[in-house]
């Protein structure tokens, strides 16, 4: 087993899915509501929903914040989001250079961690072919509701769930304030029971957002996929393993 592991959010990180959440909210928010989507200004524009959605820690605290939804009302939206995001037909792409990013690093696993549905991660990866790169995907279902990110519940879960023996490191890639506390969430719980497993933050902000006001800054900061390549070349776990598969592959094809 490859000395460590890639595990990555979803939203904003692998793909550029906020018009098609955007969409999905406004269907969910007026049926939920009774009022047309336009009277929350929060649900104007890409603009002001990506705002909205970066002040808040997970989307319980998004619908609770933004539209006043009261507990029992956050597993129908629940419910509601996975229905509406596979019938919704507005595009979602990987951003440019994530493919070719999971392809160079393609000797370690990689698994997703995300408040997303996981039915909904699988059924867009799949068709853009890029299901196959990640032994494990956790969705917002199988994480309890109070434990949700920041949370280190799903992070922790992933990282026992991949290949016997588990990976000794692991970076965890993510574009919200929230996923950098989930990590260090992460460390205190393994420093008390694995203090050998290490698990670091990276930190997407390709559209040159900043880290400033995060309340848990990220170990590093990566403005395009292949700066998370790099990120993770420099890790001498990390890099020890490409070497070494690098130097069996030569031995195995040596005549």
């Amino acid at each position: 087993m490859p000395a460590c592991a890639i595990i990555w959010d979803y939203d904003g990180t692998l793909v550029d899915s906020r018009h098609r959440n955007l969409s999905v909210n406004r269907s969910i928010i007026e049926d939920l509501t009774g009022r047309p989507w336009r009277d929350f200004r929060v649900l104007h524009s890409i603009e002001d929903y990506d705002a909205a959605v970066a002040r808040c820690t997970n989307w319980r605290d998004f619908y609770q914040r933004e539209f006043g939804l009261r507990e029992d009302m956050l597993e129908t939206a629940g419910r509601m989001w996975t229905r509406g995001q596979l019938t919704d037909e507005t595009p979602v792409e990987p951003f440019a250079g994530v493919p070719e990013a999971l392809d160079a690093l393609g000797h370690l696993p990689h698994g997703i961690v995300s408040q997303n549905s996981r039915q909904i991660i699988e059924a867009t990866l799949g068709p853009l072919g890029l299901r196959d790169r990640f032994e494990h995907v956790l969705g917002f279902e199988q994480v309890a509701p109070g434990r949700q990110k920041p949370a280190p519940d799903g992070l922790l879960d992933c990282l026992a769930r991949m290949s016997r023996p588990g990976p000794r490191a692991a970076f965890y890639v993510g574009d919200h304030p929230t996923d950098a506390m989930c990590v260090a969430q992460a460390r205190q719980e393994m420093a008390a029971r694995d203090p050998c497993m290490d698990v670091w933050s990276i930190a997407v902000l390709y559209g040159g957002e900043s880290t400033d006001g995060w309340p848990e800054p990220p170990d590093f900061l990566a403005r395009t996929p292949q700066d998370i390549v790099a990120i993770v070349d420099r890790e001498s776990p990390c890099r020890k393993t490409r070497d070494e598969s690098s130097s069996d592959q030569a031995l195995e094809e040596s005549p």
